[in-house]
């Protein structure tokens, strides 16, 4: 209950300020756009903004990145249904239903149980992610330095495990990770370590252009190389949105309570487990409302039950992926790992320490959240024809000043010309790693969590004389090598099963 008050006492007032309230206002439209086209995805969203960020004080910055991942992965399913491209990989499900809809008549209806199914299911999802970030921050506020290590085995455990890489490259990607922080001047000693000469590395590998090149630009070279021509159905140009049709949406959504609530905590519970994503669980929530579903011959044909499974699912995801980024400082999916660099460059690691030391950023988070998802309904019915228009711009045009956007960000934080090169170096790494089917979040999850890995276990070997026993004998690390393996076997299992039933 503290912090459902605290958000209203506290964040509600700092996003209503008015610049605050118009940068929500210009993130979600932006994030609509990004989600709404094909392969300006919400990462390639949040890169680009991120630099900007550097400018705005810490709330507006937060404001601004949530209300562009809001708005982005809601924004896929104007693609999804009208050209049966998905605009981010969440919305994949929803092409299965909405598309068919679109193609038998039915734009407008499916235009609106996609818009709002999103609507509820990220705004109810807020929710529980208030309740789960504050509960679990409060037993993070208690971690030493073998919490601190036990933290990482979790996290890197987890991204080993649950994404799709495979053991292997799951786990030369986080090596990777744990290689490029070692870069720079030890945090103990002041050793340099891996500059190779170079006085500019003797910092380290900043975390922007590293984010900038390996999720930004990289996508940039990816969408370059897919090249895809889209035809948006003329008659849904013209198509209107008003609040009929917001009614009758909701209706729909209503009239199926166990559909959306079993998606809702698909969703959510998804989100929060580091890798797994909105795909993930946009395509479970789609196929348990076609196994539990009286009709499940009609499901592919065009009706609101799959749009409504699939949209409630990726937007309750969002939610669910802030808990381990904000409470334990783990990236739960790409996008919420580029947020982590938008919290480092106003000083905030995400974190156990955070709501001690900037708890009003989390509020902030929190606030913003809310009021993206109220924001993007109501864009989403005022500026739905302006979105669909964008669906025509053609790709060459787009890329190279997406490209120049992020170029210039880079050099704007330091205005240093070494952070430009660094940027498309990581670029051009992060483009063989996606052609390799390398994960990337493994990777940026252990440049972020490598030095607190290190830190915590230097220190807790010198408190323990060199001993890792107190890492099985003090509860919360105990619990946490516990979960560590847990999600690792979940983990495995998952991706089993999906090879499995590829394979079929």
């Amino acid at each position: 209950m503290e912090a459902f008050l605290k958000t209203f006492q506290v964040g509600i007032p700092i996003v209503l300020n008015p610049q605050n309230l118009l940068i929500i206002v210009i993130g979600t439209v932006w994030g609509l756009i990004f989600g709404a086209v094909p392969g300006l995805t919400a990462t390639m969203g949040v890169a680009l903004a991120l630099p900007l960020t550097y400018g705005l004080n810490p709330y507006s910055a937060l404001a601004l990145l949530s209300a562009i991942y809001v708005g982005a992965i809601s924004g896929g399913f104007i693609s999804a249904g009208l050209i049966n491209i998905p605009g981010t990989p969440s919305s994949i499900a929803t092409t299965f239903d909405a598309h068919p809809m679109v193609k038998k008549g039915q734009a407008p209806l499916a235009m609106g149980i996609s818009l709002m199914s999103s609507f509820f299911g990220g705004l109810i999802a807020v929710f529980a992610m208030i309740i789960a970030t504050y509960s679990l921050a409060q037993v993070a506020l208690k971690f030493g330095p073998f919490e601190y290590f036990a933290l990482g085995i979790l996290a890197f455990a987890g991204c080993i495990g649950m994404f799709e890489g495979g053991i292997v490259k799951n786990t030369l990607s986080i090596l990777l990770g744990l290689l490029i922080a070692a870069v720079g001047a030890d945090p103990l000693t002041g050793v340099k370590r891996l500059t190779f000469g170079i006085e500019d590395l003797i910092a380290g590998i900043d975390i922007l252009p590293l984010l900038i090149g390996l999720f930004g630009l990289s996508e940039v070279f990816v969408a370059i190389e897919q090249r895809s021509k889209f035809v948006v159905p003329p008659e849904t140009k013209k198509m209107r949105m008003g609040f009929k049709l917001v009614l009758e949406s909701t209706k729909v959504i209503f009239s199926q309570p166990i559909n959306f609530i079993r998606s809702l905590i698909i969703g959510f519970i998804i989100g929060v487990f580091p890798g797994v994503g909105g795909a993930t669980s946009s395509v479970v929530a789609y196929g348990l409302a076609k196994s539990y579903s009286k009709h499940p011959e009609k499901f592919g044909t065009g009706i609101p039950d799959g749009v409504i499974a699939s949209e409630t699912a990726n937007n309750a995801t969002i939610a669910g992926a802030l808990v381990p980024l904000l409470s334990l400082g783990i990236p739960g999916d790409s996008v919420t790992a580029m947020m982590i660099g938008g919290f480092m460059i106003h000083g905030m690691i995400p974190g156990p320490m955070l709501f001690a030391e900037h708890a009003d950023a989390v509020y902030t988070v929190f606030a913003s959240q809310i009021l993206a998802n109220i924001t993007m309904v109501i864009l989403g019915l005022v500026l739905m024809r302006f979105i669909i228009s964008a669906l025509s711009v053609k790709s060459y045009f787009l890329y190279p000043v997406i490209t120049i956007a992020m170029v210039v960000g880079a050099y704007g934080l330091y205005n240093r010309v070494f952070d430009i090169w660094v940027a498309l170096f990581f670029g051009f790494v992060g483009y063989v790693l996606r052609k390799a089917n390398f994960p990337l979040v493994p990777l940026i999850t252990a440049f972020i969590l490598g030095p607190i890995v290190e830190k915590g276990l230097r220190q807790a070997l010198a408190l323990s004389d060199g001993s890792l026993m107190p890492l099985f004998t003090r509860p919360i690390s105990l619990t946490l090598i516990i979960l560590a393996v847990f999600l690792f076997v979940l983990g495995l299992y998952i991706n089993a099963r999906v090879a499995k039933k590829q394979s079929a």
